[in-house]
């Protein structure tokens, strides 16, 4: 009887692939055939090389097939794989039932419910079933601490049996596979399955455990990692693993760094490829790189963190309006002390100078600078995960990290109100004496503010108690002229012209403005670039004859040219403001006029008088109403209607 060999025990699946001509047509490469028996092409190519040189292969397999002490060898497998032949298994052979064998609960691959994981064991299922198992199973013996399960009770025809129990060292899938099989009731129970024994110390033994596993196709990137980290646990060395997987140092490295990924980006890693959610090996170099890239979390001390803890705490939950980026109230020395000098080194919190306006005028400050990192991880310790969550969050948080810095010393609420524990956070203290300087000065300016406002508010009432009473009596005079041609008397048609502040005479100037004998507007233009109509300008006559005749004065004709001295012009040019800026007082009109005119000059490179220049009054008008415009004022008054000027186009 043929003495079996070990090789070919072990490659019998290579055997019954190349034993017959159309077996080799059905896998005519050395890829087909890796992929038809489960094997790595690479791998397999050395293993027949191997059988060859043993005498188990012709020189061209492919072509030609075994020799006949491989036909030989192929022979006593099959017999060796039934009872029958059981005895003449050589040393580190057992034929085992299915239930003698238990699984690895430390298998690298732990996918076997999934859709895609089912279809792959019902077809191997189905291939057993065919053509019998072309590989053998790898065990070894229970372990010390295994004993439980180190053996099993079976009914046999003869009686009942107490066999030993193996454990799985390499071939779970196939296990699994005939179990379904005997389920099914293809595959006898009792059915021996050919299985190689290990004989190795427990660190070789799980090397070749897990080493099959990671050689197996269809293992996702995080199995294979966990399996080469297993195998790194055990001490061997990224270079020495890859060396006898048949991978690269730095593939190995590569995939124990995906278990360095968040937990959910490890998961995404095991999803099908077609699943939208699937995190491919592409992307997860890609956040691995980003990861790397990262600056490293900045070491803070415990007075370090809880400051910029307890400062984003408050910006949120006890100022106005809370968000990140408010200004929280600090003690005036609070930038001076060791954690805050860190904090601002570091660019994490602003600490400001003292405030000389706003809402916290008079005091100093801290917020969280715009330069700070805005992840939670960028300290160590980092930052808790509730600092930017709901206002419970937050206040949860808080207690947790006092807790943390303080242990049993941590403030005590006593009615749930938060309580800081960084000093210059929990007591801003007092004023500061320029502090209280500014606050008082502050205050005074304030009341003086509200008291020039209640001034012009008085002045404004008295001006429009005489404007209202300057437009009864105009109505009366308007409705007498309706019922007869007379404009009533000229005293009362000259008192009604001076209350409205635009006393007679009137005149018409060359630029289709009206102005009163005190250079305020009574009638303007829209539009102050394009020349009055001849028409425009006869209307405007018009009005001023009738006002003038009516008031009993002699319409006045106007200025040549070159009769305004430059004060005069100044003049013109404050009484234009304040007609339009009711709001402005004499002395601010006549400075504004000084800065209208001292600009005007500036900006054209002249001097007052230069030929080349309106200097009139009717430049004068023009050149404030320009600036006016330019500076956004309307001709409105002081109480938001309708210029006085209007009326007195309507009076007129």
């Amino acid at each position: 009887m043929t003495e079996l060999n070990i090789l070919a025990v072990q490659n019998a699946d290579v055997l019954r692939a190349l034993a017959t001509p159309q077996a080799r047509r059905a896998t005519p490469t050395i890829k087909m055939l890796a992929a038809a028996i489960g094997r790595d092409d690479s791998n397999l190519g050395k293993t027949m090389k191997g059988m060859a040189a043993a005498g188990l292969l012709l020189p061209d397999p492919m072509a030609d097939g075994l020799t006949s002490d491989g036909l030989l060898q192929l022979e006593a497998i099959n017999r060796a794989e039934t009872a029958e032949g059981a005895e003449t298994l050589p040393d580190g052979l057992l034929a085992l039932r299915h239930d003698q064998i238990l699984p690895d609960p430390d298998n690298a691959r732990q996918d076997w419910t999934s859709e895609e994981a089912r279809e792959e064991l019902d077809a191997l299922r189905a291939d057993i079933v065919k053509n019998g198992l072309l590989q053998n199973l790898v065990v070894r013996p229970m372990a010390e601490d295994d004993l439980q399960d180190a053996t099993i009770t079976v009914v046999t025809p003869t009686g009942e049996l107490t066999l030993p129990r193996y454990r799985l060292v390499a071939g779970e899938r196939r296990w699994r596979a005939i179990g379904e099989a005997i389920n099914d009731g293809d595959w006898e129970a009792d059915a021996p399955i050919l299985t190689r024994l290990l004989d190795r110390d427990a660190k070789e033994t799980r090397f070749a455990a897990i080493a099959e596993n990671l050689l197996r196709r269809k293992l996702n990137p995080i199995e294979k990692a966990k399996g080469f980290e297993q195998l790194a646990a055990l001490g061997f060395e990224n270079k020495l693993i890859a060396e006898r997987l048949g991978y690269t140092p730095e593939h190995i490295q590569q995939h124990r760094r995906f278990l360095t990924l968040d937990e959910a980006d490890q998961v995404r890693m095991t999803l099908p490829r077609d699943d939208p959610k699937h995190l491919s090996v592409r992307e997860a170099r890609q956040k691995l790189s980003a990861k790397d890239n990262a600056p490293k979390p900045i070491d803070l001390t415990p007075a370090e963190w809880l400051a910029a803890v307890e400062t984003v705490f408050a910006a949120y939950e006890m100022t106005r309006h809370g968000n990140l980026w408010n200004e929280v109230v600090v003690a005036p020395n609070a930038r001076d002390t060791p954690e805050a000098q860190r904090l601002q080194e570091l660019g994490i919190l602003l600490f400001s100078d003292i405030q000389r306006y706003g809402a916290h005028l008079g005091r100093f400050t801290v917020k969280h600078a715009y330069s700070a990192p805005h992840r939670l991880d960028w300290c160590a310790p980092a930052l808790p995960a509730g600092l930017h969550a709901s206002s419970a969050a937050r206040t949860a948080m808080l207690r947790e990290a006092q807790a943390k810095v303080f242990g049993d010393d941590a403030p005590v609420w006593d009615d749930e109100t938060p309580i800081l524990a960084t000093p210059w956070l929990a007591e801003p203290g007092e004023l500061t004496p320029e502090g209280a300087a500014l606050v008082k000065e502050a205050r005074l300016e304030a009341e003086k503010r509200e008291q020039e406002n209640r001034d012009r508010a008085a002045a404004v009432a008295a001006r429009d108690a005489v404007w209202a009473q300057a437009r009864q009596r105009h109505l009366r005079l308007l409705a007498a002229a309706q019922e007869r041609p007379e404009a009533g008397q000229p005293d009362e048609v000259v008192s009604i012209a001076s209350d409205l502040d635009r006393p007679l005479p009137w005149q018409a100037l060359p630029s289709g403005v009206i102005a009163a004998a005190n250079g305020k507007t009574v009638k303007d233009r829209f539009g102050h670039y394009a020349a009055p109509s001849e028409q425009e300008l006869a209307i405007n006559q018009m009005i001023v004859v009738a006002a003038n005749a009516a008031g009993g004065v002699l319409t006045p004709t106007p200025a040549q040219p070159d009769a305004t001295s430059e004060d005069e012009f100044v003049e013109a040019i404050a009484a234009v403001a304040a007609d339009r800026r009711p709001d402005l007082t004499e002395e601010q009109a006549n400075e504004l006029a000084a800065q209208i005119l001292a600009s005007f000059l500036d900006d054209n490179g002249v001097a007052f008088g230069e030929d080349g220049f309106d200097w009139t009054h009717e430049g004068a008008v023009i050149l404030t109403h320009e600036h006016l415009a330019a500076a956004g004022d309307t001709p409105t008054g002081d109480d938001g209607t309708a210029d006085a000027d209007s009326e007195q186009e309507e009076a007129a």
